[in-house]
């Protein structure tokens, strides 16, 4: 390779709380570095990680952006786990020249110029997901969610949903990120008894601690089934089978999706990091998010001209995808995804249904063209960044 290298910042929590996701998130997006230069590069040059860890703490998220695109004079950033990651990091590339490739599916609601949206909306996910459970499993719902930005404008999704199919919500519980006592919202399970639990909780640590307390309650997946958004393969080995077993999770790609990309992926992955390796959905994203930009770095003279990268990138193709299907990004930023949804058996999600895939509408009509539509505004200001 005899081109510049073409630094990418990779700003990941390595440490702290949301660890163990956000460094499986890394290792997929060194992955993808691996294999573009093996393959001779971006027009030439090298892909070199420059990495920084947050600490899982939004705040240093918002230092750590600024200081790669500042000091380190880093152009493209990869990273991010939680939208109030995304949310903490954006200011930085409109104050600094940056571009951010976002892995992680989210809440939508969001067109951000200098972020591109490597993971799924709610029209590709969660609006199928919905109508899904509320035919299969009850329309007597109780949500529970971490206290953020993405499991409350989520939660408030599913409830409009709900609601308009003439189904009810009987209860919303949000809890700290990292929370590990659930008993107070197990009693109001056993209380208000809803034919589904709607899970929005985030982190290797509430979610297996919550599969576990539903387990030893007595609860059980074949009576009173969890319908979760982002309980990860990551999370049910964290947590054992027994806990996991029979519970629902919905996404653009699980272990099981068949196919050549997904198999090359898989083998891949775990050449690199060890039999250990528990490919999800967001990790997956991170992994786009690098092979995107190869594909558009083809047709980018200057690659410190963020400009370039922003012309390059709508219409960029990755065919190779472990979802199954082609990832294509839109004029917006957003990208394609099929949808799964898998049921949890021995530690993995055995898929039950599938969805080809979709184009984005992170505004979709069928969510903001209607008063309620501040339902969803107010659950993101009472998230938070």
């Amino acid at each position: 390779m005899t081109g510049e290298p073409l630094r990418i910042g990779l700003l990941s929590s390595l440490s702290g709380p949301l660890a163990p996701v956000e460094r499986s998130l890394h290792d997929a997006a060194l992955l993808a570095i691996d294999e573009v230069n093996a393959a001779g590069g971006v027009a030439g040059r090298e892909l070199v990680a420059v990495t920084a860890d947050y600490g899982s703490d939004t705040t240093r998220a918002t230092w750590e952006a600024r200081r790669l695109l500042r000091e380190e004079g880093v152009r493209l950033l990869v990273g991010g786990y939680t939208s109030a990651s995304r949310v903490a990091i954006q200011p930085e590339l409109h104050a600094r020249d940056g571009l951010l490739l976002y892995p992680t599916y989210f809440e939508g609601l969001e067109r951000d110029p200098r972020t591109l949206y490597a993971g799924a909306v709610p029209n590709q996910f969660l609006v199928p997901y919905v109508d899904w459970l509320l035919e299969h499993l009850g329309d007597r719902v109780l949500l529970v969610g971490s206290d953020y930005i993405y499991p409350r404008t989520a939660g408030a999704i599913v409830r409009r949903l709900v609601e308009d199919a003439g189904g009810r919500v009987l209860a919303e519980r949000y809890v700290p990120l990292g929370q590990l006592d659930f008993a107070s919202v197990l009693e109001d399970v056993r209380r208000l008894e809803p034919a589904v639990v709607v899970s929005n909780l985030v982190g290797n640590d509430s979610v297996p601690a919550f599969y576990r307390q539903f387990l030893a309650a007595g609860l059980r997946a074949d009576a009173l089934p969890i319908a979760a958004t982002v309980t990860t393969e990551l999370d049910l080995r964290t947590m054992g089978d027994a806990a996991g077993q029979g519970h629902y999770m919905a996404g653009s790609y699980f272990e099981t999706v068949p196919g050549p990309g997904n198999e090359a992926y898989r083998a891949a992955l775990r050449a690199r990091v060890g039999p250990q390796a528990a490919p999800h959905a967001a990790q997956v994203g991170a992994y786009h998010a690098i092979r995107l930009l190869a594909a558009a770095g083809e047709r980018v003279e200057d690659p410190r001209s963020t400009v370039e990268w922003l012309r390059a990138l709508p219409g960029t193709r990755f065919e190779a995808s472990p979802e199954g299907e082609p990832i294509v990004v839109g004029a917006d930023l957003h990208t394609t995804h099929p949808l799964h949804i898998g049921r949890a058996d021995g530690g993995r999600f055995e898929i039950v249904r599938s969805w080809p895939s979709q184009a984005p509408d992170p505004y979709p009509a069928l969510l903001v063209d209607d008063p309620r539509e501040r339902l969803l505004r107010s659950a993101v200001a009472e998230g938070g960044a």
